[in-house]
């Protein structure tokens, strides 16, 4: 139950994702921690029901008089919570140094399970093996703390991400923040930001996007020259500063300062 002193808080935040509503334990907490607190709640909601999950009727009624925070804005229209808006992350830019691309790799990032294999789309993993070696991260190396992932980032070169339900996905963010070259699918806005050739790649056809992976393999120049352009364009739209103006403002706003 929550303390004393968070009950004297002026807001509490909570978390979900699309699986929190059939997942027992995770839902009993959920719905505790919510019913308990009688101030003014943020839900964080860190997925999207574009593949698998629970419905919008059924993250409507987790959500209940929250407001909730998509991490896209795909994910927030697709949810369809009255009570809603997305905010994109935001990060240090100090904190993820440029990579020197000492190792010509390909790196995927994820848990290694099939656990909610068609929201992470392991399908595309052994697709991509078939045309360049891929490092999954999760599967094929793992690190004792988060400083020697990052470590290992800033001596990397490009990063796959083919996931069509994943909304925005901090691993991908953080790579870019490294200057590794992207290579992602477009379902959360990506194309918004995203120019093929220039500061990364994206598609939702999952053949061109291989082929735009093999081709950055095959060129390292062209790696180092999309990723910097990809660092340059992180830093300007997932800079830390915007992202605290907007929490700020919806704060002011949930919690009536």
């Amino acid at each position: 139950m929550p303390s004393h002193d968070a009950i004297e808080s002026d807001v509490m935040i909570l978390h979900v994702d699309q699986w929190t509503y059939h997942e027992p334990a995770k839902r009993f907490l959920f719905l505790r921690m919510r019913d308990a607190y009688r101030g003014p709640k943020i839900v964080i909601n860190h997925g999207c029901n574009m593949v698998d999950g629970c419905s919008s009727a059924q993250m409507r009624e987790l959500i209940g008089d929250c407001h909730m925070v998509a991490n896209s804005k795909t994910a927030h229209e697709l949810w369809a919570v009255p009570s809603s808006t997305y905010i994109h992350h935001g990060m240090s830019a100090e904190e993820w140094p440029a990579t020197d691309y000492a190792n010509h790799n390909v790196l995927h990032v994820q848990p290694f399970s099939q656990q909610h294999g068609k929201c992470r789309n392991v399908a595309a993993i052994p697709r991509a093996e078939e045309r360049v070696p891929v490092t999954w991260v999760g599967r094929d190396v793992k690190f004792a703390s988060f400083t020697k992932y990052r470590q290992f980032l800033r001596s990397s070169s490009i990063f796959f991400h083919p996931s069509y339900a994943s909304a925005n996905p901090r691993a991908r963010t953080e790579a870019m923040l490294t200057g590794l070259a992207i290579v992602t699918t477009d379902s959360h806005g990506e194309s918004e930001y995203i120019r093929n050739g220039v500061n990364g790649f994206c598609s939702n056809d999952m053949d061109e996007l291989l082929d735009h992976l093999e081709y950055l393999y095959r060129h390292p120049r062209e790696v180092r020259r999309i990723g910097r352009a990809g660092r340059a364009t992180a830093q300007e739209l997932f800079g830390i500063n915007g992202y605290i103006d907007r929490w700020n403002a919806l704060l002011a706003r949930v919690v009536g300062l």
